[in-house]
């Protein structure tokens, strides 16, 4: 409900870089070509607290004036100690200082570009600057021009990674498994301390970092929650819905179906677990928008293909009362011309068509 009325959010998505001073004027034309409702686009940690407890609102704010002027809403992108499963878009005096704010290890005791849910320096850190987020929000846009954040993007680890292995990580792997993801995973029959791989046998790695991730995510979302009550959702690179992908080749960790109830438990911040859909075989797709239509869990698809692919699924996507659809990339930004106009188009239509069968 947006103005006390039901609002089908008809979104893009921007791509991960067009949002600065310098590129916005290469995304408004095509938000209003589309005639989309609501631009998703991210906030970049790096740009927000350029040095430690000093933060700058300022695109923010530009984001908020230009987004107003043209009658649309917002989805903010909180892209903070996760993105794509790195922390790449952290401030760059904490990438300078790894040892403080470290990362995964592998198996052969090496680190990954991937942060630690384990790290509570960076936990403090990503909690204190999205609080200040939030709170501007809160000061700055009563007339509520941002619907949802999306916190952190794509949390989870790449490059064959299941889990954190330092010896940290492993000593809580071989503890016993939470009273509450017990509870979540319907394992309540496991006898009392029983650890990881003894309950969930092999997916206990997969269960056990979403777990870690999960209650990283869901203090931060808490923290921001706290000043600032707006609907909050975390996306998820998926695995195939359809097998069970042991051993794991995804990115583990990140709020994909199988995970779902870990999140919901750990994390009761978070409003909704939503997929960014790029998997091309139709079973697939549908199968995805099925899985994350849940009783407990409103279907809203914040990054699909921003293709002639995948628009034929939007209107899947709404037999199953989804509350927003927003293909990815769709600005004017770095895009081979008759490609960018055929795939604007497209898109277009779709919007256009949803309107009037409305």
């Amino acid at each position: 409900m947006v103005d006390g009325a039901p609002y089908l959010m008809l979104g893009a998505q921007s791509g991960n870089s067009s949002d600065w001073p310098a590129t916005l004027p290469q995304v408004w034309p095509a938000i209003e070509y589309l005639h989309a409702n609501t631009l998703e686009t991210p906030i970049y940690w790096e740009q927000f607290e350029p040095k430690p407890g000093q933060f700058d609102y300022s695109q923010v704010d530009l984001l908020l004036a230009q987004t107003r002027q043209r009658d649309v809403h917002l989805v903010l992108l909180w892209f903070g100690t996760w993105k794509n499963g790195s922390q790449h878009y952290m401030p760059e005096w904490m990438k300078l200082d790894p040892k403080r704010y470290f990362h995964v290890v592998n198996k052969e005791g090496e680190y990954v570009d991937s942060p630690s849910p384990l790290c509570t320096a960076s936990l403090e850190k990503d909690k204190k600057a999205f609080t200040a987020l939030m709170n501007h929000l809160k000061e700055v846009d009563p007339e509520r021009t941002v619907l949802m954040v999306q916190v952190e993007n794509e949390t989870g680890t790449w490059g064959g990674t299941i889990r954190d292995y330092s010896p940290e990580a492993s000593k809580l792997f071989n503890g016993p498994v939470p009273p509450e993801v017990l509870k979540a995973m319907d394992k309540k029959w496991a006898r009392p301390g029983a650890n990881w791989q003894a309950v969930f046998g092999p997916e206990a790695e997969v269960y056990f970092h979403a777990w870690a991730i999960a209650k990283y995510v869901g203090q931060v979302a808490a923290a921001g929650k706290a000043v600032y009550r707006l609907p909050m959702y975390v996306n998820a690179a998926l695995h195939d819905p359809l097998t069970a992908e042991v051993p794991v080749t995804y990115e583990s960790g990140g709020p994909t179906d199988n995970v779902i109830p870990i999140w919901k438990a750990e994390a009761p911040a978070i409003d909704i677990e939503a997929p960014d859909i790029y998997l091309p075989g139709t079973k697939q797709y549908l199968r995805t928008l099925e899985v994350y239509h849940r009783p407990d869990n409103p279907l809203f698809v914040p990054e699909t293909m921003g293709s002639p692919l995948a628009a034929r699924f939007f209107f899947s996507a709404l037999g199953l009362q989804a509350i927003g659809y927003s293909p990815f990339g769709l600005d004017y930004r770095g895009l081979v011309p008759r490609y960018r106009a055929r795939r604007i188009r497209r898109m277009r239509s779709l919007i256009q068509r949803h309107k009037t069968t409305a």
